[in-house]
């Protein structure tokens, strides 16, 4: 399936995200300090640091490098999910020279990683003259083409 997309559109939908996030933005005060020290051991260089809220969850959103992160932690303080976005060279080496094997003729434009409690999967988004393509990877570098659209002219 071709679907047609344009930056325009994904741009679109960045900004959303952004603007529902500030919807649920947490008063000062309202992350236990458990979660807070919890949170600053696991990810010490973490920068621009924003929490959110909801009614069963907390989200952090931060920068480590030039890699993207947001958590989300139950109201408990536990680890539920994350997603990080990144470009190929933090890809995991097993998966990047599978790609550059399978996809030689595309260029890797950026990386989402999710993770929850019992697996870690990899969106791969490329691109060639044509066409953006979205490979989802497993650990064991085992991909399949989940997105294909035809890029606006």
């Amino acid at each position: 399936m071709t679907r047609r997309f344009s930056p325009k559109s994904l741009l679109i939908a960045c900004c959303l995200l952004t603007l529902s996030m500030g919807a649920f933005a947490a008063p000062d005060g309202t992350i236990s300090d458990k979660l807070l020290q919890a949170f600053n051991r696991t990810f010490p260089d973490a920068q621009q640091v924003k929490w959110a809220e909801t009614e069963d969850r907390y989200m952090v959103n931060f920068k480590q490098g030039d890699i993207l992160t947001k958590v989300e932690y139950d109201k408990e303080g536990n680890f539920v999910s994350s997603l990080r976005y990144y470009s190929e060279k933090n890809l995991p080496v097993n998966i990047l020279c599978r790609l550059q094997k399978k996809y030689a003729d595309k260029k890797v434009f950026g990386v989402t990683e999710v993770t929850t409690e019992a697996s870690v999967e990899y969106y791969v988004k490329l691109e060639d003259a044509e066409n953006w393509i979205t490979v989802k990877s497993n650990v064991d570098g085992i991909m399949q083409v989940v997105e294909k659209y035809k890029k606006a002219s």
